[in-house]
């Protein structure tokens, strides 16, 4: 047995009980919250990211739709006349 008498009065004690409870709520809501935050700045680069990454395939969509509708890319220096190939009517004879 202490040799000491220790009187805590019951109304101290839960104020203190109250307060340190109190205190810890509010230092975890804090917490929370900056996570929540940060969470939510994440969520919105990832988002514009992705939207840049859609952005630039709609374009590189549009440059290929438009290089497929031309027909070529070439242009050719002698048409070929009534099916003859170009080498053939230059001026070469048959019988060579």
């Amino acid at each position: 047995m202490p040799d000491f008498d220790l009187s805590i009065d019951i109304y101290v004690l839960a104020a203190l009980l109250l307060l340190a409870t109190l205190a810890g709520f509010l230092l975890r809501s804090r917490q929370l919250a900056k996570k929540v935050r940060k969470i939510a700045k994440l969520e919105q680069d990832v988002i514009e990211a992705h939207a840049e990454v859609l952005e630039t395939q709609k374009d590189y969509c549009e440059l290929e739709s438009k290089f497929k509708e031309e027909s070529s890319l070439v242009i050719p220096i002698m048409k070929n006349q009534d099916g003859a190939s170009g080498a053939a009517s230059a001026g070469k004879s048959e019988n060579f």
